[in-house]
């Protein structure tokens, strides 16, 4: 943490917080222009009394210029708006963060981008962009990619282009999951397919199956088929949930939360829900990638952010392995605390 960084928490506590709240009328002033007083409160959940002085101040600055349609930004406030990731990431040093959790941690590289996805959707983009250029440093034309569902691997498939002379083929780590059809893995898979001109394969399953209906459907040969590219796989790119709120997505019974519960689950990855020491509680009955397939020959690429999941990164580690980690500011603190 550089002197600079250290005095601005001691002598003005609030000042990242000011300049936080300034960026977001920022950026949704652009993102909905013309847009009126009352419709920018509502978008950011404030009254139009709170957003008077922040607009009267961003208008002084010529950020913002008021008309009869609407409030627009500047080009200059274009341009804060567009800078703001990489300023935010100097004044909260997180290259220092990188280097000691790089220390630390027993992964290959950390990447880290400011702020915590649980108070701000935009750095769940970052996550995606983050974890897009890491996908694009490691995948080759022959590339075998394997990938879990969630609204964080949507993020990584919405910042994925297409590079000359690689189309690598996708395939997802599971079935469906849930109603949230675009968060499936399924789903995601023919994202990033067609993101980067790749190919696909999907799994025509459902997320969790009985142990009967499990034995059938892997001797179906379209599921062997897709198993095999699994195990052939040469890079895995997944999220980690919360195990409490994963099991309610997936309606999990009274008894498995129950199990869950009494046995203090913090975290979910490939269906496995496992406590704060990495031991599995509780592992779903699911056509699709397992923890054995997560063997020393694939570049494994993990990508979570938000508060809430702190418990559940740090447990991860002692539970599985992973060779690039892309989390947010707010976990990468909070893992430099249990070291």
């Amino acid at each position: 943490m550089n002197k600079l960084y250290q005095f601005q928490k001691m002598l003005v506590p609030d000042l990242l917080d000011v300049i936080d709240r300034r960026y977001h009328v920022l950026k949704t002033i652009h993102l909905y222009e013309p847009i009126g007083r009352r419709m920018l409160a509502d978008r950011l959940n404030k009254t139009e009394r709170q957003m008077r002085s922040e607009i009267e101040f961003l208008v002084e600055q010529e950020l913002v210029s008021v008309t009869t349609k609407g409030m627009w930004v500047s080009d200059e406030g274009k341009q804060l708006v567009g800078a703001y990731p990489e300023v935010m990431r100097d004044i909260s040093d997180i290259d220092n963060l990188e280097v000691k959790l790089n220390q630390t941690l027993p992964v290959k590289k950390v990447k880290v981008v400011p702020g915590d996805a649980d108070q701000d959707e935009d750095v769940k983009q970052l996550l995606g962009q983050a974890a897009a250029h890491e996908m694009n440093q490691l995948v080759q034309d022959d590339s075998i990619v394997t990938v879990t569902g969630g609204s964080t691997m949507a993020a990584v498939a919405s910042q994925l282009h297409p590079i000359d002379r690689i189309r690598p083929l996708f395939v997802p780590a599971r079935g469906g999951l849930g109603d949230m059809h675009e968060y499936q893995a399924s789903s995601i898979c023919v994202q990033m397919a067609k993101q980067m001109n790749g190919s696909y394969r999907l799994l025509y399953v459902p997320d969790t199956v009985g142990k009967e209906v499990y034995a059938k459907m892997m001797e179906e040969p379209a599921v062997k088929d897709v198993i095999s590219l699994i195990e052939k796989a040469n890079m895995v790119i997944h999220g980690i949930g919360d195990a409490l709120k994963m099991a309610n997505r997936r309606k999990a019974s009274a008894e498995q939360m129950d199990i869950l519960k009494e046995n203090s689950a913090v975290g979910e990855a490939f269906g496995y829900y496992f406590d704060q020491n990495g031991k599995t509680i509780h592992q779903l009955n699911s056509i699709g990638m397992t923890k054995e397939h997560l063997t020393d020959d694939k570049n494994v690429i993990t990508v979570a952010g938000g508060t809430s999941k702190c418990k559940a990164i740090s447990a991860f580690f002692k539970w599985g392995r992973s060779d690039v980690l892309i989390i947010d500011e707010a976990i990468a603190r909070y893992l430099l605390t249990q070291q």
